[in-house]
């Protein structure tokens, strides 16, 4: 038996989301919202269900399963994923298969692991957090809620990423730093110092631009 789950978003990040929750075998996408109706998702297939604004009647229809699908935008998959919260959708945790996730590391709702990622001992994630393809965030590491730790991207012990921050790809992230709330780290910045909220770092050493 599996769920119905409904897509809230339509972009190329929701096409890897659709296709994690198709290799899992636990849900059944019914669709996908978003503010346009011509989305990759309908070239694959998916149907198209309206703007958010259908969320409450697919809710009433049984639909109680929702991921939120929105990729770069922090802020905004923030505020998603509270709206669908409060409207009472339930957000699992949607990882890969193939991931690797170590017992006793902490996944918290509404958040998307996608392939090879490697999460290690002692590791706290929050809510709805995207971890993309093969990012490494090893052991003891706390990542906040609506964070991104972009493709490829290594966070070494005892980092912390604050919420709605994003690491880009590529990034590598020396141990026991902290990236500060909506902070943006470059892809394929080298990390050695603290960043503070709102700030935007880039190279390598990282040095701030913004």
């Amino acid at each position: 038996m599996s769920f119905p789950i409904v897509l809230v978003g339509g972009g190329g990040h929701a096409r890897v989301v659709a296709d994690i929750i198709k290799l899992i075998g636990k849900y059944h996408i019914v669709g996908f919202t978003d503010v346009c109706e011509e989305s990759i998702l309908s070239i694959d297939g998916l149907t198209y269900l309206g703007k958010d604004e259908v969320l409450p009647e697919l809710l009433k229809r049984g639909v109680s399963n929702a991921a939120i699908a929105v990729g770069f935008n922090n802020r905004l998959r923030h505020k998603l994923f509270s709206r669908c919260l409060d409207l009472g959708f339930e957000l699992p945790v949607l990882c890969h298969p193939k991931t690797v996730v170590a017992e006793g590391s902490i996944i918290g709702s509404g958040t998307v692991v996608m392939a090879n990622a490697v999460i290690n001992p002692g590791v706290i994630i929050k809510e709805n957090v995207i971890v993309n393809t093969g990012a490494i965030i090893e052991h003891d590491c706390e990542i906040g809620n609506s964070a991104q730790i972009g493709p490829g991207a290594v966070l070494c012990g005892s980092v912390k990423v604050e919420q709605e921050a994003f690491v880009g790809a590529g990034a590598c992230i020396i141990q026991g730093i902290t990236v500060g709330a909506g902070a943006l780290v470059g892809a394929g910045s080298v990390i050695i110092k603290d960043v503070p909220s709102g700030a935007t770092v880039v190279g390598n050493p990282g040095r701030i631009i913004r």
